[in-house]
């Protein structure tokens, strides 16, 4: 009895055919699981996700006004700052010429 060489390729290719299939469906159901459990997720969370959509337009509102205080600030510290400067440099400039008459009394006094 001998087994013909196609028939053996018949065989070994409806296996894996077969086993392949077989996986395929594995798959297709761990798929469905998958989906089954995200739409679980949803479904525990879908008041959080109602909430949290709804409070979107105010939580970007904020963010607006955040940015607009930040902006407010950033130009209040700028405007100090070279206020800063200038009385800084006023009050070297002052500083200089009290010690220039500090030096003309004291070579007058010191001759």
């Amino acid at each position: 009895m001998y087994i013909s060489l196609s028939l053996l390729l018949n065989v070994i290719l409806g296996s894996l055919g077969i086993a392949a299939l077989i996986l395929f469906i594995i798959l297709i159901l761990k798929v469905l699981k998958l989906v089954n459990n995200i739409n679980s997720l949803i479904d525990s969370n879908k008041n959080n996700i109602t909430k949290a959509c709804s409070n979107l337009p105010t939580i970007s509102k904020n963010a607006i006004d955040i940015t607009d205080n930040v902006k407010g600030i950033t130009d209040v510290a700028t405007e100090a700052t070279a206020e800063a400067i200038v009385a800084k440099d006023n009050f070297l400039s002052n500083y200089e010429t009290i010690k220039d008459i500090i030096n003309i009394i004291a070579s007058i006094f010191i001759k």
